[in-house]
Protein backbone atom coordinates (compact mmCIF):
# COMPACT_ATOMS: atom_id res chain seq x y z
CA UNK A 1 0.00 0.00 0.00
CA UNK A 2 1.48 3.49 -1.12
CA UNK A 3 1.43 6.57 0.95
CA UNK A 4 1.64 10.58 -0.51
CA UNK A 5 3.02 13.49 1.57
CA UNK A 6 1.68 16.39 0.84
CA UNK A 7 4.16 19.17 -0.61
CA UNK A 8 5.75 21.34 2.18
CA UNK A 9 5.20 24.45 -0.47
CA UNK A 10 1.79 23.23 -1.11
CA UNK A 11 -0.91 25.73 1.07
CA UNK A 12 -4.12 24.85 2.56
CA UNK A 13 -7.26 26.32 3.15
CA UNK A 14 -8.24 26.77 6.81
CA UNK A 15 -11.57 24.99 5.61
CA UNK A 16 -9.23 22.02 4.45
CA UNK A 17 -7.06 21.47 7.55
CA UNK A 18 -6.72 18.15 8.86
CA UNK A 19 -6.35 18.19 12.95
CA UNK A 20 -4.48 15.18 12.44
CA UNK A 21 -1.37 16.82 10.90
CA UNK A 22 0.93 19.02 12.42
CA UNK A 23 2.21 19.70 8.75
CA UNK A 24 -0.41 21.63 7.11
CA UNK A 25 0.85 25.31 5.80
CA UNK A 26 -1.53 28.01 5.25
CA UNK A 27 -1.77 31.95 4.08
CA UNK A 28 -3.67 34.04 5.81
CA UNK A 29 -4.20 37.55 6.84
CA UNK A 30 -4.09 38.66 11.09
CA UNK A 31 -7.35 40.08 11.22
CA UNK A 32 -7.31 40.94 15.34
CA UNK A 33 -4.16 40.40 17.18
CA UNK A 34 -3.61 41.13 21.00
CA UNK A 35 -2.36 39.93 24.16
CA UNK A 36 -3.93 38.55 27.05
CA UNK A 37 -3.47 36.79 30.09
CA UNK A 38 -4.40 33.54 31.83
CA UNK A 39 -4.19 32.25 35.36
CA UNK A 40 -3.55 28.66 34.17
CA UNK A 41 -1.59 30.08 30.84
CA UNK A 42 0.09 32.93 31.91
CA UNK A 43 0.72 35.53 28.95
CA UNK A 44 -0.37 34.68 25.29
CA UNK A 45 -0.39 36.46 22.18
CA UNK A 46 -3.69 35.50 20.60
CA UNK A 47 -5.20 36.01 16.94
CA UNK A 48 -7.86 35.68 14.66
CA UNK A 49 -6.79 34.56 11.28
CA UNK A 50 -8.65 34.50 8.17
CA UNK A 51 -7.70 33.32 4.07
CA UNK A 52 -8.05 33.70 0.58
CA UNK A 53 -11.86 32.50 1.12
CA UNK A 54 -13.15 34.36 3.91
CA UNK A 55 -12.78 31.22 6.31
CA UNK A 56 -11.09 32.13 9.84
CA UNK A 57 -9.38 30.75 12.60
CA UNK A 58 -8.06 31.07 16.11
CA UNK A 59 -4.13 30.75 16.80
CA UNK A 60 -2.33 31.47 20.48
CA UNK A 61 1.17 31.60 20.81
CA UNK A 62 2.17 30.63 24.74
CA UNK A 63 4.26 32.87 27.53
CA UNK A 64 7.43 30.37 26.65
CA UNK A 65 7.25 31.43 22.89
CA UNK A 66 6.07 35.19 23.05
CA UNK A 67 9.94 36.58 22.99
CA UNK A 68 10.46 34.93 19.63
CA UNK A 69 7.72 35.92 17.71
CA UNK A 70 6.57 38.95 19.22
CA UNK A 71 8.26 41.19 16.78
CA UNK A 72 7.36 39.19 13.74
CA UNK A 73 3.55 38.91 14.19
CA UNK A 74 1.58 42.42 13.37
CA UNK A 75 -1.71 42.86 12.82
CA UNK A 76 -2.65 43.49 9.33
CA UNK A 77 -0.05 41.86 7.74
CA UNK A 78 -0.22 38.81 5.58
CA UNK A 79 1.94 35.62 6.07
CA UNK A 80 2.54 32.00 5.72
CA UNK A 81 2.53 29.89 9.08
CA UNK A 82 4.04 25.98 9.47
CA UNK A 83 4.02 24.08 10.99
CA UNK A 84 1.68 24.31 13.78
CA UNK A 85 -0.08 22.09 16.12
CA UNK A 86 -3.89 21.94 16.47
CA UNK A 87 -5.59 21.68 19.48
CA UNK A 88 -9.27 21.91 21.23
CA UNK A 89 -10.62 24.97 21.03
CA UNK A 90 -13.37 25.48 23.91
CA UNK A 91 -14.59 27.88 26.63
CA UNK A 92 -17.33 30.85 26.52
CA UNK A 93 -16.53 33.23 23.91
CA UNK A 94 -14.57 31.79 20.36
CA UNK A 95 -13.97 33.67 17.34
CA UNK A 96 -15.26 31.10 15.19
CA UNK A 97 -17.22 27.60 15.83
CA UNK A 98 -14.01 25.60 15.25
CA UNK A 99 -13.56 23.08 17.16
CA UNK A 100 -9.70 23.26 17.28
CA UNK A 101 -7.52 26.13 17.22
CA UNK A 102 -3.71 26.85 16.26
CA UNK A 103 -0.79 26.56 18.98
CA UNK A 104 2.51 28.22 17.84
CA UNK A 105 5.58 25.54 18.36
CA UNK A 106 8.58 27.09 18.77
CA UNK A 107 10.12 25.95 15.59
CA UNK A 108 6.86 27.62 13.21
CA UNK A 109 7.91 29.38 10.48
CA UNK A 110 5.95 32.99 10.04
CA UNK A 111 7.06 34.32 6.60
CA UNK A 112 6.04 37.66 5.23
CA UNK A 113 3.40 37.25 2.06
CA UNK A 114 2.27 40.01 -0.66
CA UNK A 115 0.19 38.02 -2.73
CA UNK A 116 -3.25 38.03 -0.88
CA UNK A 117 -6.68 39.36 -2.43
CA UNK A 118 -7.73 43.01 -1.11
CA UNK A 119 -10.99 41.80 -0.12
CA UNK A 120 -12.33 38.42 0.67
CA UNK A 121 -15.82 36.47 0.93
CA UNK A 122 -17.73 38.07 4.22
CA UNK A 123 -18.99 34.79 6.12
CA UNK A 124 -19.59 35.91 9.47
CA UNK A 125 -22.22 38.57 9.08
CA UNK A 126 -25.34 38.07 10.72
CA UNK A 127 -28.64 39.13 10.19
CA UNK A 128 -30.20 41.68 13.20
CA UNK A 129 -33.28 38.97 13.66
CA UNK A 130 -31.35 36.60 14.20
CA UNK A 131 -29.47 38.53 17.14
CA UNK A 132 -32.77 40.07 18.19
CA UNK A 133 -34.69 36.47 18.64
CA UNK A 134 -32.21 34.76 20.86
CA UNK A 135 -31.47 31.75 18.05
CA UNK A 136 -27.53 32.85 17.45
CA UNK A 137 -24.66 30.61 19.79
CA UNK A 138 -23.58 33.27 22.19
CA UNK A 139 -20.61 31.50 22.66
CA UNK A 140 -19.22 32.69 19.50
CA UNK A 141 -18.67 36.20 18.06
CA UNK A 142 -20.52 37.59 15.18
CA UNK A 143 -19.65 40.21 12.29
CA UNK A 144 -22.11 42.90 11.82
CA UNK A 145 -22.92 45.95 9.86
CA UNK A 146 -24.97 48.88 10.24
CA UNK A 147 -26.28 52.32 9.77
CA UNK A 148 -25.74 54.11 13.38
CA UNK A 149 -28.62 56.32 13.54
CA UNK A 150 -28.62 56.86 17.34
CA UNK A 151 -25.54 57.42 19.69
CA UNK A 152 -25.96 57.90 24.04
CA UNK A 153 -23.60 59.31 25.96
CA UNK A 154 -20.50 58.03 27.07
CA UNK A 155 -20.96 56.92 30.68
CA UNK A 156 -18.19 56.00 33.14
CA UNK A 157 -18.95 52.38 34.61
CA UNK A 158 -16.73 51.03 37.53
CA UNK A 159 -15.69 47.63 36.99
CA UNK A 160 -13.39 45.75 39.50
CA UNK A 161 -13.08 49.23 40.56
CA UNK A 162 -11.47 50.95 37.55
CA UNK A 163 -13.51 53.81 35.78
CA UNK A 164 -14.24 52.43 32.08
CA UNK A 165 -16.42 54.30 29.57
CA UNK A 166 -19.38 53.17 28.29
CA UNK A 167 -21.26 54.02 25.00
CA UNK A 168 -24.67 52.73 23.74
CA UNK A 169 -25.36 52.56 20.06
CA UNK A 170 -28.38 52.31 18.06
CA UNK A 171 -27.79 50.16 14.49
CA UNK A 172 -29.92 49.78 11.50
CA UNK A 173 -30.03 47.28 8.56
CA UNK A 174 -31.25 47.54 5.36
CA UNK A 175 -34.73 46.48 6.53
CA UNK A 176 -34.50 49.01 9.37
CA UNK A 177 -34.71 46.49 12.11
CA UNK A 178 -32.62 48.31 14.97
CA UNK A 179 -29.81 46.41 16.98
CA UNK A 180 -28.51 48.35 20.35
CA UNK A 181 -24.78 47.53 20.65
CA UNK A 182 -22.95 48.37 23.27
CA UNK A 183 -18.81 49.46 23.39
CA UNK A 184 -16.90 49.85 25.93
CA UNK A 185 -13.17 51.94 27.16
CA UNK A 186 -11.53 53.16 23.79
CA UNK A 187 -14.24 51.78 21.13
CA UNK A 188 -16.76 54.07 22.67
CA UNK A 189 -14.39 57.33 22.76
CA UNK A 190 -13.53 56.35 19.21
CA UNK A 191 -16.96 56.10 17.96
CA UNK A 192 -18.15 59.33 20.01
CA UNK A 193 -15.81 61.28 18.35
CA UNK A 194 -16.11 59.90 15.01
CA UNK A 195 -19.85 60.16 14.93
CA UNK A 196 -19.40 63.43 16.39
CA UNK A 197 -17.53 64.92 13.36
CA UNK A 198 -19.55 62.80 10.59
CA UNK A 199 -23.22 62.90 11.58
CA UNK A 200 -24.37 61.81 8.39
CA UNK A 201 -25.15 58.21 7.56
CA UNK A 202 -22.31 56.43 9.14
CA UNK A 203 -21.76 52.34 8.42
CA UNK A 204 -20.69 50.46 11.11
CA UNK A 205 -18.44 46.90 10.63
CA UNK A 206 -18.40 45.33 14.06
CA UNK A 207 -15.79 42.31 13.71
CA UNK A 208 -16.01 39.75 16.49
CA UNK A 209 -19.08 40.80 18.52
CA UNK A 210 -20.34 39.48 20.98
CA UNK A 211 -24.10 38.37 21.26
CA UNK A 212 -25.42 39.31 25.23
CA UNK A 213 -29.34 39.23 26.44
CA UNK A 214 -29.33 41.98 29.05
CA UNK A 215 -32.83 42.19 30.72
CA UNK A 216 -34.46 40.15 28.71
CA UNK A 217 -33.22 42.36 25.60
CA UNK A 218 -30.69 40.60 22.76
CA UNK A 219 -27.76 43.26 22.10
CA UNK A 220 -24.54 43.27 20.74
CA UNK A 221 -21.03 44.00 22.83
CA UNK A 222 -17.36 44.10 21.87
CA UNK A 223 -15.44 41.85 23.44
CA UNK A 224 -11.90 43.47 24.67
CA UNK A 225 -9.35 41.96 22.75
CA UNK A 226 -10.85 40.06 19.77
CA UNK A 227 -13.37 42.94 18.53
CA UNK A 228 -12.50 45.45 15.58
CA UNK A 229 -14.75 48.09 14.83
CA UNK A 230 -14.51 50.21 11.56
CA UNK A 231 -16.58 53.45 10.76
CA UNK A 232 -17.16 54.10 7.15
CA UNK A 233 -14.57 51.70 5.57
CA UNK A 234 -13.61 51.04 2.01
CA UNK A 235 -15.10 47.78 0.11
CA UNK A 236 -17.92 46.53 -2.12
CA UNK A 237 -19.70 44.73 0.84
CA UNK A 238 -20.09 48.53 2.63
CA UNK A 239 -20.68 50.03 -0.83
CA UNK A 240 -23.52 47.37 -1.64
CA UNK A 241 -25.54 47.80 1.62
CA UNK A 242 -24.86 51.93 1.68
CA UNK A 243 -26.72 51.68 -1.50
CA UNK A 244 -29.33 49.72 -0.16
CA UNK A 245 -30.78 51.55 3.05
CA UNK A 246 -33.91 53.10 3.06
CA UNK A 247 -34.41 56.80 1.82
CA UNK A 248 -36.03 57.85 4.37
CA UNK A 249 -33.79 60.35 5.70
CA UNK A 250 -32.69 59.48 8.62
CA UNK A 251 -29.82 60.65 9.92
CA UNK A 252 -27.38 60.14 13.05
CA UNK A 253 -28.47 61.51 16.59
CA UNK A 254 -26.08 62.04 19.01
CA UNK A 255 -27.67 62.36 22.55
CA UNK A 256 -26.14 63.84 25.48
CA UNK A 257 -29.04 62.58 27.88
CA UNK A 258 -29.53 58.68 28.08
CA UNK A 259 -33.03 59.13 28.70
CA UNK A 260 -33.34 60.57 25.34
CA UNK A 261 -31.42 57.77 23.65
CA UNK A 262 -34.10 54.98 23.51
CA UNK A 263 -35.79 54.98 19.89
CA UNK A 264 -35.14 58.64 19.22
CA UNK A 265 -34.63 59.60 14.88
CA UNK A 266 -34.42 62.96 13.67
CA UNK A 267 -35.15 63.57 9.79
CA UNK A 268 -33.32 65.56 7.50
CA UNK A 269 -36.15 67.43 6.85
CA UNK A 270 -36.65 68.23 10.69
CA UNK A 271 -32.78 68.88 11.06
CA UNK A 272 -32.71 72.01 8.76
CA UNK A 273 -36.56 73.20 9.44
CA UNK A 274 -36.84 72.84 13.03
CA UNK A 275 -34.06 71.41 15.10
CA UNK A 276 -30.89 73.95 13.84
CA UNK A 277 -30.70 77.95 13.55
CA UNK A 278 -31.13 79.39 10.35
CA UNK A 279 -27.95 81.56 9.31
CA UNK A 280 -27.10 83.50 6.52
CA UNK A 281 -23.13 83.07 4.99
CA UNK A 282 -22.81 86.13 7.03
CA UNK A 283 -23.71 85.34 10.50
CA UNK A 284 -21.92 82.37 9.95
CA UNK A 285 -18.49 84.12 9.31
CA UNK A 286 -19.18 86.83 11.94
CA UNK A 287 -20.17 83.94 14.68
CA UNK A 288 -18.97 84.87 18.10
CA UNK A 289 -20.28 81.61 19.50
CA UNK A 290 -19.14 77.57 18.12
CA UNK A 291 -22.27 75.87 17.65
CA UNK A 292 -24.88 74.28 14.68
CA UNK A 293 -26.52 75.93 12.23
CA UNK A 294 -28.16 75.43 8.66
CA UNK A 295 -27.92 77.69 5.74
CA UNK A 296 -29.09 77.84 2.32
CA UNK A 297 -26.33 78.30 -0.17
CA UNK A 298 -24.62 78.37 -4.12
CA UNK A 299 -21.24 76.69 -5.23
CA UNK A 300 -19.06 79.57 -6.16
CA UNK A 301 -16.00 77.31 -6.83
CA UNK A 302 -14.46 74.07 -5.56
CA UNK A 303 -10.59 75.03 -3.87
CA UNK A 304 -7.81 73.91 -6.21
CA UNK A 305 -4.69 75.04 -3.95
CA UNK A 306 -4.84 71.73 -1.82
CA UNK A 307 -5.73 68.29 -3.31
CA UNK A 308 -9.55 66.97 -3.45
CA UNK A 309 -8.67 64.05 -1.51
CA UNK A 310 -6.29 62.46 1.23
CA UNK A 311 -4.31 58.95 1.45
CA UNK A 312 -5.27 57.19 4.54
CA UNK A 313 -4.17 53.68 5.90
CA UNK A 314 -6.95 51.07 5.27
CA UNK A 315 -6.14 49.54 8.64
CA UNK A 316 -6.78 52.79 11.17
CA UNK A 317 -8.37 55.37 8.48
CA UNK A 318 -5.81 58.16 9.28
CA UNK A 319 -3.78 59.97 6.79
CA UNK A 320 -0.32 58.71 5.58
CA UNK A 321 2.76 60.30 4.59
CA UNK A 322 3.91 59.24 0.82
CA UNK A 323 7.81 58.23 0.38
CA UNK A 324 8.99 59.40 -3.01
CA UNK A 325 7.89 59.03 -5.98
CA UNK A 326 9.60 55.86 -7.41
CA UNK A 327 9.19 53.78 -4.42
CA UNK A 328 7.14 51.67 -6.43
CA UNK A 329 8.64 51.45 -9.20
CA UNK A 330 9.56 47.65 -8.64
CA UNK A 331 6.32 46.67 -9.70
CA UNK A 332 4.72 46.61 -5.96
CA UNK A 333 2.41 49.43 -4.60
CA UNK A 334 3.59 52.52 -3.57
CA UNK A 335 4.93 52.46 0.10
CA UNK A 336 3.72 54.94 2.46
CA UNK A 337 4.17 55.89 6.39
CA UNK A 338 1.18 55.82 8.93
CA UNK A 339 2.47 57.20 12.33
CA UNK A 340 -1.04 56.10 13.50
CA UNK A 341 0.10 52.44 13.06
CA UNK A 342 4.29 53.72 13.14
CA UNK A 343 5.11 51.14 10.36
CA UNK A 344 4.86 51.42 6.24
CA UNK A 345 2.11 50.23 4.47
CA UNK A 346 0.92 49.82 1.05
CA UNK A 347 -2.55 49.32 1.57
CA UNK A 348 -4.46 53.08 1.38
CA UNK A 349 -7.67 54.22 0.76
CA UNK A 350 -8.31 58.01 -0.67
CA UNK A 351 -10.53 59.73 0.78
CA UNK A 352 -12.49 62.99 -0.08
CA UNK A 353 -11.00 66.55 1.22
CA UNK A 354 -13.37 68.30 -0.88
CA UNK A 355 -13.17 72.55 -0.38
CA UNK A 356 -16.32 74.75 -2.11
CA UNK A 357 -16.49 78.25 -1.53
CA UNK A 358 -20.13 79.03 -1.40
CA UNK A 359 -22.03 82.49 -1.29
CA UNK A 360 -25.58 83.67 -0.75
CA UNK A 361 -27.68 86.47 -1.22
CA UNK A 362 -25.61 88.24 1.31
CA UNK A 363 -22.63 87.94 -0.82
CA UNK A 364 -20.27 86.94 1.49
CA UNK A 365 -18.50 83.92 0.96
CA UNK A 366 -17.11 80.59 3.25
CA UNK A 367 -15.04 77.65 2.69
CA UNK A 368 -17.48 74.48 3.21
CA UNK A 369 -15.24 71.14 4.18
CA UNK A 370 -16.64 67.71 3.23
CA UNK A 371 -14.96 65.19 4.47
CA UNK A 372 -15.11 61.15 2.58
CA UNK A 373 -18.99 60.49 4.54
CA UNK A 374 -20.24 63.57 3.31
CA UNK A 375 -18.19 63.83 -0.19
CA UNK A 376 -19.09 60.09 -0.86
CA UNK A 377 -23.09 60.42 -0.34
CA UNK A 378 -22.86 64.12 -1.92
CA UNK A 379 -21.17 62.60 -5.17
CA UNK A 380 -22.63 59.12 -4.97
CA UNK A 381 -19.07 57.49 -6.06
CA UNK A 382 -16.07 56.98 -4.09
CA UNK A 383 -12.57 59.34 -3.44
CA UNK A 384 -10.63 55.67 -4.95
CA UNK A 385 -13.20 55.55 -7.79
CA UNK A 386 -13.02 59.54 -8.83
CA UNK A 387 -8.74 59.46 -8.78
CA UNK A 388 -8.83 56.30 -10.75
CA UNK A 389 -11.24 58.22 -13.09
CA UNK A 390 -8.63 60.77 -13.79
CA UNK A 391 -5.55 59.99 -15.84
CA UNK A 392 -3.34 62.79 -15.06
CA UNK A 393 -1.39 62.73 -11.38
CA UNK A 394 -2.76 66.49 -10.92
CA UNK A 395 -4.55 66.81 -7.67
CA UNK A 396 -5.61 70.73 -9.31
CA UNK A 397 -7.92 68.62 -12.06
CA UNK A 398 -10.95 67.87 -10.85
CA UNK A 399 -13.44 64.92 -12.03
CA UNK A 400 -16.15 66.46 -13.57
CA UNK A 401 -18.46 65.39 -10.96
CA UNK A 402 -17.03 67.54 -8.33
CA UNK A 403 -16.61 70.22 -11.39
CA UNK A 404 -20.29 69.81 -11.92
CA UNK A 405 -20.87 70.87 -8.21
CA UNK A 406 -19.93 74.80 -9.16
CA UNK A 407 -23.73 76.78 -9.57
CA UNK A 408 -25.38 74.29 -7.34
CA UNK A 409 -27.59 75.17 -4.67
CA UNK A 410 -27.94 73.67 -1.23
CA UNK A 411 -28.73 73.34 2.35
CA UNK A 412 -25.87 72.90 4.55
CA UNK A 413 -25.60 71.65 8.12
CA UNK A 414 -22.31 72.89 9.57
CA UNK A 415 -20.19 73.49 12.79
CA UNK A 416 -19.21 76.64 13.93
CA UNK A 417 -15.76 75.96 15.66
CA UNK A 418 -12.82 77.10 17.66
CA UNK A 419 -11.07 77.66 14.72
CA UNK A 420 -13.58 79.34 13.19
CA UNK A 421 -13.75 81.80 15.47
CA UNK A 422 -10.56 82.55 15.47
CA UNK A 423 -9.63 83.10 11.83
CA UNK A 424 -12.47 83.64 8.75
CA UNK A 425 -9.80 81.72 6.76
CA UNK A 426 -10.90 78.33 8.54
CA UNK A 427 -12.83 75.65 7.40
CA UNK A 428 -16.70 75.22 8.13
CA UNK A 429 -17.13 71.42 8.75
CA UNK A 430 -20.01 70.08 6.31
CA UNK A 431 -22.13 67.85 8.69
CA UNK A 432 -25.26 67.18 6.20
CA UNK A 433 -26.58 68.34 3.26
CA UNK A 434 -29.77 68.55 1.28
CA UNK A 435 -30.81 69.14 -2.51
CA UNK A 436 -33.83 68.15 -2.64
CA UNK A 437 -35.90 70.92 -4.47
CA UNK A 438 -39.28 70.89 -1.92
CA UNK A 439 -36.75 71.42 0.86
CA UNK A 440 -35.24 74.01 -0.12
CA UNK A 441 -38.61 75.82 -1.15
CA UNK A 442 -39.65 75.06 2.39
CA UNK A 443 -36.60 76.64 4.21
CA UNK A 444 -36.68 79.38 1.93
CA UNK A 445 -40.62 80.06 2.21
CA UNK A 446 -39.71 79.89 5.86
CA UNK A 447 -37.06 82.78 5.76
CA UNK A 448 -39.87 85.21 4.61
CA UNK A 449 -41.96 84.09 7.14
CA UNK A 450 -40.03 86.36 9.70
CA UNK A 451 -39.92 90.26 9.47
CA UNK A 452 -36.43 91.52 8.96
CA UNK A 453 -35.28 94.87 10.79
CA UNK A 454 -31.90 96.90 10.92
CA UNK A 455 -29.33 96.17 13.23
CA UNK A 456 -27.21 99.03 13.40
CA UNK A 457 -23.35 98.12 13.00
CA UNK A 458 -20.68 100.41 12.81
CA UNK A 459 -19.97 100.65 9.31
CA UNK A 460 -16.77 98.54 8.56
CA UNK A 461 -14.25 99.20 5.98
CA UNK A 462 -13.17 97.68 2.50
CA UNK A 463 -10.39 96.00 4.05
CA UNK A 464 -12.50 94.29 6.87
CA UNK A 465 -14.58 93.38 4.51
CA UNK A 466 -12.77 91.56 1.85
CA UNK A 467 -11.33 89.83 4.81
CA UNK A 468 -14.42 88.37 6.30
CA UNK A 469 -15.32 87.45 2.72
CA UNK A 470 -18.12 90.22 2.27
CA UNK A 471 -18.06 92.35 -0.81
CA UNK A 472 -15.73 95.12 -1.15
CA UNK A 473 -17.54 98.47 -0.74
CA UNK A 474 -16.99 101.28 1.76
CA UNK A 475 -20.25 101.37 3.81
CA UNK A 476 -22.24 97.96 3.43
CA UNK A 477 -26.20 97.95 4.48
CA UNK A 478 -26.57 97.05 8.07
CA UNK A 479 -26.98 93.71 8.50
CA UNK A 480 -31.03 92.64 9.08
CA UNK A 481 -31.81 90.52 11.96
CA UNK A 482 -34.57 88.27 12.02
CA UNK A 483 -37.27 88.17 14.57
CA UNK A 484 -40.54 85.91 14.63
CA UNK A 485 -43.35 87.52 14.38
CA UNK A 486 -46.22 87.10 16.61
CA UNK A 487 -44.70 89.08 19.53
CA UNK A 488 -41.81 86.07 19.81
CA UNK A 489 -38.85 87.04 21.37
CA UNK A 490 -35.97 87.97 19.22
CA UNK A 491 -34.12 84.93 17.53
CA UNK A 492 -30.16 84.93 18.97
CA UNK A 493 -27.19 82.33 17.92
CA UNK A 494 -27.22 79.14 20.08
CA UNK A 495 -25.54 75.71 20.51
CA UNK A 496 -27.71 72.86 19.93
Amino acid sequence: MSSSRKSKNSLTFIDDINPIHDQNKIKVLILRLWKAYQRDAGNTIEMVLVDEKGSRIHATVEDKNIKKFDSVLKEGDVVTLNPFKLIKYSGDYKSNSLSFKILFYRTTQVKPCDDFPKEVPEKYFVEFGDVLNGSRDTRVFVDVIGQIVNVGPIEDIKIRGKSTPKLDVELRDRGNVRLICTLWADFAKQVKVYTEANPAAVVCVIRCAQVKEWKGNWTISNAMGATRVLLDPPGVFVDEFRSGLPTDGVVLTNHDNSELFAGSTVSIRDQFLVKNHKRTVRDIVEALEEGMCVTMVTVGSVERTSKWYYVSCKMCNKSVEPYPENSGDDGKPPLYYCGVCDKDVSAVVFRYRLVLEVFDATNYKARFLLFDAMGSTLLRRTAQELYNAVSENDPSILPSEIGALVGRRFLFKVSIGGDNLKSDRSHYVVQLFSEDDELIKDYSDGLYSEVLVPLPVTPITKEASVRRGGVSVENPKPPAKKIKIEGKKEESFATT
